[in-house]
């Protein structure tokens, strides 16, 4: 009987749990904390728990006498009491850079959505109305726009490279500058925040949330922003002021924006409440993708194999050999 046993905390669907099953194989024994179609696992057998956005407690941790390893499915660690599992020396793994390019499209499909109406023609035409002429006036290209990208890191890479096939222009800015041989080949220019919010028609979010950027974006920030400004945020949520992003859509401060984070809570409400403004909502679905889970599941199982046989996992930010 295998001893080493991986834990999923996440309640996944069937198709999720079959993709790390088919995997896992005979090789590993992978259970399942609210299981659907694989095996109920308990938290005090687990020798390595895998995460995606289960919050991971103090009292969680508490009840894993056997943890090992903390496998994370992306790269936030907001979910996971970072501070207590380092002080009791559990390694947390996080995925870099495996979900940028999932991310980065839907990014541009957001941007296309945006700017071709399509989430207000496509109900029309279904009911038998044709709307040929309705958006025309206030329909748009990428090509030619300004687009500002907030953080230069894997993520904010993979838009600029699509964004510039679409002949735009490319500001981007982070607390690291990227070399200016990599700035050349992605045709992006570092410029100051201020810079980005003035210029920008299209403004998009990909910085971790950290007390230097929760708020940043606030009323302050989109008064200066262009009318025509579409805001998108597959990032984290409090990185933008919930309330005053509802204001700037409702006054017509900026033309529209799509959001894949928001917490449920009464803050938010309104922004889930807004009608007759170009608005898209998605429930954190940038890294949702067959391709980015596959990848993920593979590298968890990977890093099991390391813990199980005595050597160091990858992608550990948190203790260092």
């Amino acid at each position: 009987m295998n001893e080493n046993i991986i834990l999923y905390l996440d309640k996944l669907n069937p198709h999720m749990e079959k993709i790390i099953l088919d995997l896992a194989g005979n090789d590993f024994d992978v259970r399942f904390l609210e299981p659907t179609i694989g095996k109920k696992g308990e938290l005090k057998d687990a020798d390595i728990l895998i995460d995606t956005t289960f919050p991971c407690t103090k009292g969680i941790i508490d009840n894993c006498p056997k943890l090992k390893l903390i496998q994370r499915t992306g790269i936030g660690v907001d979910m996971i009491d970072m501070e207590y599992v380092t002080k009791r020396k559990i390694p947390v793994s996080v995925c870099k850079g495996f979900n940028s390019v999932s991310v980065a499209e839907l990014v541009i499909t957001q941007i296309l959505a945006l700017y071709r109406h399509l989430l207000d023609i496509d109900p029309l035409t279904k009911k038998g109305e044709w709307h040929t002429w309705t958006y025309r006036h206030d329909s748009y290209e990428i090509s030619g726009k300004t687009v500002g990208v907030l953080g230069g890191g894997a993520i904010g890479k993979e838009v600029m490279k699509r964004i510039k096939s679409f002949d735009a222009h490319i500001l981007y800015y982070d607390i690291f500058r990227m070399p200016e041989e990599k700035e050349n080949e992605l045709g992006a220019r570092f410029v100051d925040l201020e810079t980005i919010y003035k210029e920008s028609d299209i403004i998009t979010i990909h910085l971790p949330l950290m007390p230097e950027t929760k708020g940043m974006i606030g009323n302050e920030q989109f008064k200066i922003m262009k009318k025509n400004a579409i805001l998108i945020n597959c990032a984290r949520d409090f990185i933008v002021d919930q309330v005053a992003l509802v204001e700037a859509l409702k006054t017509g401060e900026i033309w529209g924006a799509a959001s894949d984070i928001f917490a449920i809570d009464p803050v938010n409400e309104g922004i889930r409440s807004l009608n007759g403004v170009n608005l898209i909502l998605t429930p954190h679905i940038g890294a949702a993708t067959y391709d980015n889970y596959y990848r993920v599941y593979k590298f968890a199982l990977e890093n099991a194999a390391k813990v199980f046989s005595g050597n160091s996992p990858d992608g550990v930010i948190n203790i260092r050999e």
